[in-house]
């Protein structure tokens, strides 16, 4: 899979895979350069008052971008070698970038994706799953139902990848016959080497993406910019579980309601975690039976 030169830049500019001594673009900064240059390939070759010129409007260094476009060379070599491995790039200039990811995160939204499966699964109607780490009986039994009822309905569970709830999620939803997307936190490589990932990837019913380096380690701030893009890709996102005031899945959901990611559901019947019901207070919305999150999803689009 060759990218074309608009992605290339796009790459470039958003650069964390080879050295450069220039800070690569932020997502926010990305999206204010494209406002301004809608294919970022037409920088490419441009001397730095060209570039200028070009991105005048943007607020953005003309040398900087210079500096980040001059590693479209190696960056090439570096994803030759991923895609030898089984990991594929997307970024915003390619056509099949989800555009609702856009739509909901804005300029939150990552620029590019690094993913090993089928990228149409991307654009499909997903469902989010999110919770603690930490699984009693209830939860288990609640996400297990609720990964069963998003399968039958032929839609896409979206998750964190993570051990724990996601696992859980992910394995109810393909025992179903269901699909999955798993944005992870951390490295992409060493996920689809376990042997679950890499049948479901293999069978076309999961795509695994990151928005970090495919060899990236799992850290807080990996994990928040993971979560909202779970938010990002879902028509809605159920909250099975939650502390209140802490930790991951509560700062995600907090943001999506306060930024308006996407709809919020959180379950509220038997096992509700502690924070629950103050997400509710915060604008979330109740779901007492798994069966009310397919009403709250509304009509499948085609």
């Amino acid at each position: 899979m060759t990218l074309d030169q608009d992605s290339l830049a796009v790459l470039a500019l958003t650069n964390r895979l080879v050295d450069t001594d220039a800070a690569p673009l932020k997502a926010s900064e990305f999206w204010r350069l494209v406002a301004v240059v809608e294919h970022p390939a037409r920088l490419l070759g441009l001397d730095e008052s060209a570039v200028e010129r070009a991105i005048e409007g943007s607020d953005l260094a003309p040398g900087r971008i210079v500096r980040l476009l001059d590693t479209g060379i190696g960056l090439a070599v570096r994803i030759e070698g991923l895609h030898e491995r089984g990991v594929f790039v997307l970024t915003a200039a390619d056509e099949r970038y989800p555009a609702h990811l856009h739509q909901r995160l804005g300029t939150a939204a990552p620029a590019v994706l690094y993913f090993a499966g089928d990228a149409a699964l991307l654009g499909s109607d997903g469902i989010g799953v999110v919770g603690s780490a930490e699984v009693g009986a209830d939860d288990r039994e609640v996400t297990v139902e609720v990964a069963h009822r998003i399968a039958r309905a032929g839609l896409t569970l979206v998750c964190g990848g993570a051990p724990g709830l996601d696992s859980i999620a992910m394995t109810a939803a393909y025992d179903a016959g269901g699909t999955t997307v798993a944005v992870l936190a951390d490295s992409l490589e060493r996920a689809i080497g376990r042997r679950d990932h890499r049948a479901a990837v293999r069978d076309g019913r999961a795509l695994l993406c990151t928005p970090y380096r495919p060899d990236a380690e799992v850290s807080p701030g990996n994990a928040r910019g993971r979560t909202k893009i779970v938010y990002g890709l879902s028509r809605v996102t159920v909250v099975i579980t939650t502390a209140e005031g802490e930790g991951v899945t509560w700062a995600g959901a907090t943001e999506a309601l306060n930024r308006r990611f996407g709809r919020v559901a959180v379950w509220s019947g038997a096992g509700a975690g502690p924070g629950n019901a103050a997400l509710v207070t915060a604008g979330g919305i109740p779901i007492e039976r798994p069966e009310q999150l397919m009403d709250v999803a509304g009509p499948r689009r085609h």
